[in-house]
């Protein structure tokens, strides 16, 4: 598995820099760090602007905040991290033997119910978005709305088109059930829960149900093992619970529909052998051990995610993904 790399769709880092200013990166005070990422062979993180509906100050504010840190975060470390605006921009920071670094906002209510707020965000390099944190917006009710019987709202269908068309990709973790399948219904191009486990191996609102996991798997989509201990286990929950459901999304709809989105930053604890990016080697050989077939642990590590964003990331030149480029990095 020396060829093997690692997509992250779903870490909070940002949050806290923009709270606590870059030291706290810099210093190793996150969950993710420059060294823990060139540990664990992270060759490219999705960076989340978690913008919560619970805030005083106006979301798009927040929004703006959070994206200033993370261009703060990519200037500061511009010899390790290549923000990825299309593309074959992966392909270039394995090349060069940098990080490929993907904003993302986690919460549409960050548009404010405004369209042009959405391309605002694609030209400052947001190239996905999560539709709903747990709670109701312009666009679709989260997955605590109790009892929601709304899909997708009239202005949430416009987001949809819009996304597709500028080529950002669609997260629908955090969407209430409804709202998942409306977006299924709706988008052209493939869509993923970035940080979303399985219902039926821990039933949490914030896991996938099984029809859910099918029909992701169907439309070509992908989901991101979340690391939070709560979404992986009721009870005491360590790397085997990450197993685990990796090998029951396998079995019901394939390995072609897994990846990583371990919520790094974005958790209130870790799991006591998987802490950071760092220990991601723990889990690929843990796969390898219960003789998973080395392409198929590729697939979850990186490959299942590629695909997606080829087809997704649409406004920039196009390359073919060439496995010398991971070979030889």
């Amino acid at each position: 598995m020396e060829s093997y790399f690692i997509i992250d769709s779903h870490c909070d880092t940002i949050e806290l820099i923009a709270d606590y200013g870059l030291d706290v990166f810099h210093q190793q005070k996150c969950h993710v760090s420059l060294e823990g990422l060139k540990i664990g062979r992270v060759g490219l993180q999705f960076f989340a602007a978690f913008v919560t509906p619970r805030k005083k100050h106006p979301c798009l504010q927040r929004g703006l905040e959070l994206i200033k840190a993370y261009q703060i975060l990519m200037d500061n470390c511009s010899e390790s991290f290549m923000p990825v605006l299309n593309f074959s921009d992966i392909n270039t920071a394995r090349s060069q033997g940098k990080i490929g670094a993907l904003l993302t906002v986690e919460g549409g209510d960050v548009l404010e119910g405004n369209l042009h707020n959405l391309r605002i965000l694609y030209d400052l390099g947001v190239r996905a978005m999560t539709l709903t944190w747990n709670y109701a917006n312009e666009i679709a009710d989260g997955v605590l709305e109790n009892d929601s019987d709304r899909k997708l709202s009239t202005f949430g269908l416009k987001v949809i088109r819009e996304m597709n068309r500028l080529g950002m990709l669609i997260d629908v973790s955090h969407l209430s059930e409804k709202g998942f399948y409306s977006v299924l219904e709706t988008s052209e191009k493939p869509i993923a829960a970035t940080h979303s486990n399985a219902w039926s191996v821990c039933p949490h609102p914030r896991n996938l149900k099984n029809d859910q996991i099918v029909c992701l798997a169907k439309a070509g989509g992908v989901m991101g093992i979340n690391f939070y201990p709560p979404f992986l286990s009721k009870q005491y929950a360590d790397i085997n619970d990450i197993l685990r459901h990796i090998e029951y999304i396998a079995g019901i709809a394939g390995i072609d529909v897994i990846g990583f989105g371990s919520d790094f930053d974005g958790i209130e604890e870790t799991l006591p052998d998987v802490c950071g990016p760092q220990d991601y080697e723990r889990i690929i050989n843990a796969l390898l051990r219960l003789n998973y077939k080395e392409r198929d642990v590729k697939k979850i590590a990186y490959e299942n995610y590629l695909r997606v964003l080829r087809e997704v990331l649409i406004n920039g030149e196009q390359s073919e993904w060439s496995e010398n480029t991971i070979e030889n990095n």
